[in-house]
């Protein structure tokens, strides 16, 4: 969070938020997978592996393949465009659109691949240089530079470092919310509140913004 300034923070809340309620969805739909979190993934993945649920051990495998493309296709998709935060805005917009109406017309097992591809893009949309931004998807990251805060802190550091981080965790938590209880009540048709919100926050995107804070001088 560090390499981002106010507007950079503002987004990655804001895409935290988006990925934490198509991840609610993604979660009811398949009964404790994951669209975004491939850590979780992972481990059921191992899990499944060892208890010789080949079945499921290879649909975990899919999911990760799945979202590892999605994180590729946003870095080539956005590669030196100066408007790429943009671009990759208005991508993920595209598959969730799609996402929404193929669970409209009852075709959910479809919209799965488009939901995890989306959130594989959701995390090269801020990325600059090569660099590694703020995972927006996956929240161990945030929790540990918490950790690291309150740490500094009790050795009389400043405690304000930990508030992007909280921040972050609380907006994925939210959206999580949001879209498990909505889901729950009106099915995956709901991944067109987040459709909106890429498309309002892409048209809110100039293309001459900053994203990131200078980097430091050169000694």
């Amino acid at each position: 969070m560090q390499q981002l300034n106010r507007t950079g923070i503002g987004m990655a809340l804001a895409l935290a938020t988006i990925a934490g309620f198509v991840d609610g969805v993604g979660f009811v739909t398949l009964g404790g997978w994951f669209v975004s979190y491939m850590s979780g993934n992972s481990t059921r993945m191992a899990v499944n592996l060892v208890g010789l649920s080949w079945r499921d051990a290879l649909f975990g495998m899919g999911l990760i393949a799945l979202f590892v493309a999605g994180v590729a296709a946003g870095h080539l998709f956005g590669q030196d465009a100066r408007d790429r935060v943009r671009r990759l805005l208005f991508l993920e917009a595209a598959l969730l659109l799609v996402a929404a109406w193929l669970f409209r017309i009852d075709l959910a097992a479809a919209a799965i691949p488009l939901m995890v591809l989306a959130m594989g893009v959701a995390n090269a949309t801020l990325t600059r240089d090569g660099g590694h931004p703020p995972g927006v998807t996956a929240m161990t990251g945030a929790l540990v530079r918490i950790g690291e805060g309150l740490a500094g802190a009790a050795r009389g550091g400043p405690a304000a470092a930990i508030w992007p981080w909280l921040a972050l965790w609380l907006a994925l938590i939210c959206g999580g919310a949001m879209g498990g209880a909505l889901s729950l009540r009106w099915g995956g048709i709901v991944l067109g509140l987040p459709t909106a919100a890429l498309m309002l926050l892409g048209f809110a995107a100039r293309r001459d913004r900053q994203w990131h804070n200078p980097p430091p001088a050169s000694t």
